[in-house]
């Protein structure tokens, strides 16, 4: 009996060593509160599966394939997948939906093989082998010629090169030198990508996707860096090469589709919300977290939902959810076009586009993207929120080691079979390259989550031996707990919100005015110190109107809108009373930096320059739908630069009737102090485009 009872103490001591740490009920730090009790989130994190986010994806895309002709008769693979697992775990409307033209046909191949016939035989690729690497769609022939090195694959490294009959070798962008070179006479290209040296170095054997429409007689091919150094060494060595490059296709329907699901509200709300993922980025490119790994999350999300309601754990929503598995960016507006209803009813859409790496292998961040300024939203609080919740808690912290938590995180969001790696977050400005873009154009806010920087991005190693079941379901935490703030459609709710919206509204106002003081502080002399005081109070007076917006648009929170618009009316005179706090803040700190430097702390004044821009108002130029695009002047002038993030916020403020000063402002405002003279060069140049017009102001 003691050998028993000793054996069986030892057990339950490892036993107990294995079960996450357990806690008494003790006061929540900031960190550990969220939009959704304590307890709704305990049982979200203890619900959703990282591994169950894994049986979707390795069903989905458990390996790059060259998809068969007979798939284009019925229901993509990636479809049904989604559709069985939906209809599964009872999801309501699960449908598979086709558009574009029934009748049109795109080029499949089905057989490609690159050789190297001389100075020996070798197989170089297959597209059994690697589906990525023929990156012509309507490649058909057997074709032979020897191989000429044309570096970069520029203009200038064309020049003096005899193409004709030849394939080029290159460094550069498989499709952009395949253009160059056929015109050239040469019979195809071999070619990396321009996507990053650095990736080229450390992942010498992804083959990059790229596509081309390859002219009749000729050929594209994407090689492995390897592959291309390899050649380019047996020429530079003075070897002759032969290529041989062997290619099928037949015409199938050029057939797209969407899966659509829904979790019902209770019938109260005609709003709706929307959850999304793209299930393709055309159908030869088959990538593990580019994004099959965002519609493998987001079905857990919808599963993890409906168990957690059938089990009384979380209320049943108020709002609708449609659950979206799209071919990126073309399937959300086919489905919107297709479904104007939906378009008026959804308040709010997260975005998943590529979720699941293991992020300490891909020197990764869990991003959440924002939405941009020109579409502020209630929406990214509710992102937020959630996602630092998950973060903390998943986190050792040192100041618990002796109480709460011991040597553990205080509610340890992991995977039986993924890492323990740390949870790397990041909020982050607006990026605008998926479907949340998309949503936005249609006038729903939106969000995105990404995995960012993705090491295996766009190639042949985007596979599912790089992703975490860890990841997943943190991510699925993340996304189930705004899920369910987002369509709980409570007025309770909606005050929540609001009051998140307020508080990191003060922080976001809070890093403006850092940034205002960093601008004075950075000046070297007195001309500089003025000018980055008016751009001080500018960063200030900017976030203020931004946080005034994102207050407003909760109001649709409310179940009478009408009642949320006056009851969040009443807070827009306060954020003015914080920024005229700021701004007296940053006043003193200008006179005080004056001071120091013996000059006077004069106020700005308007220049000649902002009086013209203040007088100028940018339009749009119309197009008549269907009409030709007019022809543009040529012009040898190239256009001046602009920042990335600058450009995508210019394209949406010069639609909106504002004046040149007020689109500066805005710009400088959300990033950095962008020059008059710069933006006009900018302006003036898509003015002699045609594109814009610069008209005075009535």
């Amino acid at each position: 009996m003691t050998r028993l009872r000793l054996g069986t103490l030892a057990t339950f001591a490892i036993v107990a060593l294995a079960l996450p740490p357990f806690h008494a009920a003790v006061a929540q730090e900031r960190e550990d509160r969220t939009l959704l009790t304590h307890e709704q989130m305990t049982a979200i994190i203890n619900e959703v599966s990282g591994e169950r986010a894994m049986h979707h994806l390795m069903e989905l895309v458990p390996y790059q394939r060259v998809r068969a002709p007979e798939e284009y008769n019925g229901p993509y693979r990636e479809s049904r997948v989604i559709a069985d697992f939906a209809r599964q775990y009872g999801f309501s409307n699960v449908t598979i939906e086709t558009y574009g033209d029934p009748k049109a046909t795109t080029p499949q191949p089905t057989q490609g093989e690159l050789w190297m016939t001389t100075p020996r035989s070798v197989k170089l690729f297959d597209i059994q082998d690697l589906a990525l690497a023929l990156a012509s769609t309507n490649a058909n022939g057997d074709i032979s010629g020897e191989l000429v090195d044309v570096g970069a694959g520029r203009a200038s490294d064309l020049e003096g090169k005899d193409l004709k009959g030849k394939f080029a070798l290159t460094s550069g962008s498989t499709g952009q030198v395949y253009n160059r070179a056929v015109a050239a006479g040469a019979l195809g290209v071999l070619g990396i990508s321009s996507i990053g040296y650095q990736r080229a170095v450390d992942f010498p054997n992804q083959v990059l996707w790229s596509t081309v429409n390859a002219q009749p007689g000729t050929v594209a091919w994407s090689v492995t860096p390897e592959v291309q150094h390899n050649l380019q060494a047996l020429v530079l060595r003075g070897e002759k090469i032969t290529i041989r490059s062997i290619t099928k296709s037949v015409l199938v329907p050029n057939k797209q589709e969407y899966v659509h699901a829904e979790i019902p509200g209770d019938g109260s709300t005609t709003q709706q919300v929307g959850i999304s993922g793209h299930l393709y980025e055309g159908f030869i490119k088959q990538g593990a977290n580019d994004d099959n790994s965002g519609c493998a999350l987001i079905l857990e999300i919808g599963r993890a939902y409906l168990k957690l309601i059938a089990e009384g754990k979380l209320p049943r929503p108020k709002r609708t959810i449609n659950f979206q598995f799209v071919p990126e960016i073309a399937g959300t507006n086919a489905y919107l076009a297709a479904h104007p209803d939906k378009e008026k009813a959804i308040i709010g859409t997260l975005n998943f586009d590529m979720e699941g790496l293991r992020v300490s292998q891909s020197r990764s961040f869990w991003v959440l993207q924002r939405t941009p300024d020109t579409f502020p939203s209630y929406l990214n609080d509710i992102a937020q929120s959630t996602m630092e919740y998950v973060a903390d808690v998943s986190r050792e912290r040192v100041r618990f080691r002796r109480s709460l938590s011991g040597y553990a995180p205080t509610q340890p969001v992991e995977s039986p079979r993924g890492s323990k790696d740390a949870f790397y977050i990041k909020v982050d400005k607006h990026y605008g390259s998926s479907d949340h873009v998309t949503y936005m154009q249609h006038g729903i806010p939106a969000v995105m989550f990404i995995t960012w920087p993705d090491m295996w991005y766009h190639s042949s190693e985007d596979t599912p031996d790089k992703q975490d079941p860890t990841q997943y379901k943190r991510a699925a935490a993340v996304g189930l707990g705004s899920l369910a703030a987002l369509s709980i459609g409570t007025d309770e709710m909606a005050a929540r919100i609001v009051n998140d919206n307020l508080g990191r509204g003060l922080s976001r106002m809070g890093e403006s005015h850092i940034k205002a003081l960093g601008y004075m502080a950075d000046a070297t002399d007195n001309v500089a110190l003025l000018t980055g005081y008016l751009e001080a109070k500018n960063a200030i007076r900017h976030q203020a109107e931004v946080e005034k917006a994102v207050v407003r648009t909760a109001s649709v929170l409310w179940t009478d809108t009408t009642a949320g618009r006056k009851r969040t009316s009443a807070f827009q005179p306060l954020i003015d009373q914080r920024a005229a706090s700021l701004l007296n803040e940053v006043k003193a700190a200008y006179q005080l930096q004056a001071m120091q430097r013996g000059a006077p702390a004069v106020e700005p004044t308007v220049s000649a320059a902002e009086k013209e821009a203040a007088s100028l108002v940018v339009e749009v130029v119309p197009r008549v739908a269907g009409a030709p695009a007019a022809p543009r002047p040529a012009s040898t002038t190239p256009a001046p630069p602009l920042p990335d993030e600058y450009s995508a916020e210019l394209s949406l403020l010069q639609a909106k009737g504002m004046t040149v000063l007020q689109i500066r402002d805005f710009l400088s405002g959300e990033f950095t102090p962008l020059s008059l003279q710069e933006l006009m060069a900018v302006l003036r140049y898509r003015e002699a485009q045609g594109t814009i017009r610069l008209v005075a102001r009535r």
